[in-house]
């Protein structure tokens, strides 16, 4: 196998994590949540991989003496980078709102149909300390899964695929990477990874994207939370 200009074979170590490990840790560890596998030490499980791969490969690429530019960590962040953090920002309070106004705005089917999407995705919060520990894990699943999915394999995979092929692809490892969630949850995961993967590749910058993934995810917890107290007023 020859690898492209600038690629070493210790590239396969991270390429493999993303495309083969990942998902058959997600079927075997989401097979066993709230069953032999507590939620809460799932959320340990979760939070100490997520560590793990954000520290190994930064060390790992600062080795190789490549600049972090090439994962999408530019610095000083660019024009559009910083804008789109501002759009972010933007999509934060917009996510605030809603949560606030969640009890007087939800119908009883409109909180049924939330409650079974609570059931199936499994991993979602109940109780207020699976929340808080949540709120890491969703911090630091924007911060891990961006960087392995989005700057990582889309770097590794363009010279192959093209940079919309790598899209393609690296969106495909990441919706398999969900399957935790079940065969639904690949399609809404699939859906999400796309648009940031898109965003990526015309922004340049990976950082905005993390900061909305992680704002997806905590929107998502702090929602499922609310809403098995909630009654629909």
């Amino acid at each position: 196998m020859h690898l492209a200009a600038g690629q070493n074979y210790l590239d396969l170590i991270p390429f493999l994590l993303a495309v083969l490990v990942m998902p058959v840790l997600s079927v075997y560890g989401g097979s066993k949540i709230g069953t032999e596998t507590p939620l809460m030490r799932r959320y340990g499980f979760t939070l100490l991989r997520g560590v793990t791969v954000t520290i190994l490969l930064l060390l790992f690429w600062q080795a190789l003496g490549r600049p972090l530019a090439t994962l999408g960590l530019d610095w000083p962040v660019s024009m559009i980078g910083l804008a789109m953090l501002a759009l972010v920002g933007v999509v934060a309070i917009v996510f605030a709102i809603q949560l606030l106004r969640l009890p007087r705005t939800i119908k009883p089917e409109q909180l049924e149909r939330l409650r079974t999407q609570i059931r199936e995705i499994r991993i979602l919060p109940r109780t207020t300390p699976e929340l808080l520990v949540f709120l890491l894990v969703a911090i630091m699943a924007g911060i891990w899964e961006e960087l392995l999915f989005r700057g990582f394999l889309i770097w590794f995979l363009t010279p192959y695929a093209t940079v919309w092929g790598a899209v393609i692809l690296s969106t495909i490892g990441f919706a398999i990477g969900h399957l935790y969630q079940g065969w639904k949850g690949i399609p809404r995961s699939g859906g999400i990874g796309l648009l940031l993967a898109i965003g990526y590749v015309l922004s340049g910058s990976l950082w905005w994207v993390m900061a909305l993934h992680a704002l997806v995810d905590l929107f998502g917890g702090i929602a499922a939370w609310r809403a098995v107290r909630l009654k629909p007023v």
